[in-house]
Order: structure tokens, then C-alpha cells, then sequence
């Protein structure tokens, strides 16, 4: 290979990692969350890491999520392993603490160690099981499959959403977003919001979120539904 195609090989090289590679920069990070909340798996995927994992605020709770179908909460994720033995996703729940179950979804104590009792049924079964469930703290962190599963059934549960950007600060590899996010669940319906600060850490070879630790307000978000 001549001097010359050996050179302008390796600048095409260097040109194109440079390409690959650029630093994220704001709008990136406002497209990326925006992309987020509208359900853009394609986009999200391609601006993390393969060991991504999004690291949420630790929350007390009882380490169960589930969602109102047809009159009954159906077990969609279970945070707390030890609850294996108890329930599966799947099962059903019909009343929690004594009160039939409504589309506002789990309404648990979150004060640690309070029982919180539920009426469920296994799944494929009608047997009406009671079991106890204490309120303990816990902190959820997804990975890569899990965020974006998150993200499609999140985007689905509104008809409309609007992002508020307060602040970006980005240094070295890491990124700090501050923003605001409302939405409704129909036309003209009741807006919801609630305040986020964000921080991403990025992989410095390839510029790809590596992680994201939340700290947003889930109190001031949840107690809207009440």
C-alpha cells in the first residue's frame, strides 16, 4: 500500500470513528428524553450502551407493579424477589387493605413494616387467595430490555405529553438534565406532571449513555392520582 492510500486510509478511519463517536451534546440529551416519552425505542436504543441500566430512586413500597384491567389489578413486574412464594406476574389482585381495587392502581402504606393485605387470584385460577405484604424500601434498576419495554407501555398509557427543559450541565462524561414533564390521558383531560433531575453517565470511547440515576418527584407525581 502507497504512503499516500495508507494515509488517506487512516484519516478516512479517524474520520468516521470521529463520526460514531462524537461527544453528546444538549439537543442529543433533549431528544433523547423526548424520544423516551413518546415510545421511540429505535432512537433510545441506538444512544445506549449494551450494559445499560437506569437506576431509579429508592421508593417505599411493597415491590410489586401492576395495572387496572377489567375490574382487577393484573401483577405486571415484581421488584421484590422474596414475594415469589406469595404472587407472580400474572395473578390478580381484586382488594388491597379491605377496598376493592380501582383504576387509580395500588394505594399501599409506605410507611416500613405497615402489613398491606390483598385479595388475589393466580393466574388461570378463581380460588380467592388472602396474603400480607409489609411496605419496605426499595431501589429498581432496569436494563437495557427492560427500559424499553418501560418506555412503549408508558408512552401508550397518554394521549398527549410536553417536555420542559430547565438546565443541562454537561462535563466530561457525565450529564446532569433538569426537566419538567405534563401530560393527560385523554383530550381535555386532567394534566399531570411531575419535576425530574437526571444524571447520565456516558461511556467515553463510544459517547453512549452507559447509565441514568433518577431523583424525580414520584411523591408529588402520585399523590395526583389520589
Amino acid at each position: 500500500m502507497s504512503s499516500f492510500l495508507k494515509y488517506s486510509y487512516i484519516g478516512l478511519l479517524l474520520f468516521f470513528q470521529g463520526l460514531i463517536a462524537s461527544p453528546l451534546d444538549e439537543n442529543d440529551l433533549k431528544d433523547f428524553i423526548e424520544g423516551r416519552y413518546s415510545g421511540d425505542t429505535s432512537l433510545v436504543f441506538s444512544m445506549i450502551s449494551n450494559d445499560f441500566m437506569y437506576i431509579h430512586k429508592s421508593y417505599s413500597g411493597i415491590g410489586i407493579e401492576a395495572h387496572y384491567v377489567d375490574g382487577s389489578l393484573i401483577v405486571t413486574n415484581i421488584v421484590n424477589d422474596s414475594l415469589l412464594i406469595l404472587i407472580s406476574t400474572g395473578d390478580r389482585i381484586h382488594e388491597q387493605n379491605g377496598v376493592p381495587v380501582n383504576k387509580e392502581g395500588l394505594q399501599t402504606s409506605r410507611k416500613l413494616g405497615e402489613i398491606n393485605k390483598f385479595i388475589i387470584t393466580k393466574a388461570g385460577d378463581t380460588t380467592f387467595t388472602e396474603i400480607s405484604i409489609p411496605s419496605n424500601r426499595f431501589k429498581y434498576r432496569q436494563n437495557s430490555q427492560s427500559f424499553l419495554e418501560s418506555i412503549v407501555k408508558y408512552s401508550g398509557s397518554w394521549y398527549d405529553f410536553d417536555v420542559d427543559f430547565h438546565d443541562i450541565i454537561i462535563k466530561k462524561n457525565k450529564a446532569i438534565v433538569h426537566y419538567s414533564w405534563e401530560g393527560s390521558k385523554e383530550e381535555g383531560g386532567t394534566v399531570y406532571f411531575f419535576t425530574s433531575i437526571e444524571i447520565c453517565e456516558i461511556e467515553k470511547k463510544t459517547k453512549l449513555i452507559k447509565s441514568i440515576e433518577g431523583q424525580w418527584s414520584e411523591k408529588q407525581f402520585r399523590e395526583q392520582f389520589k
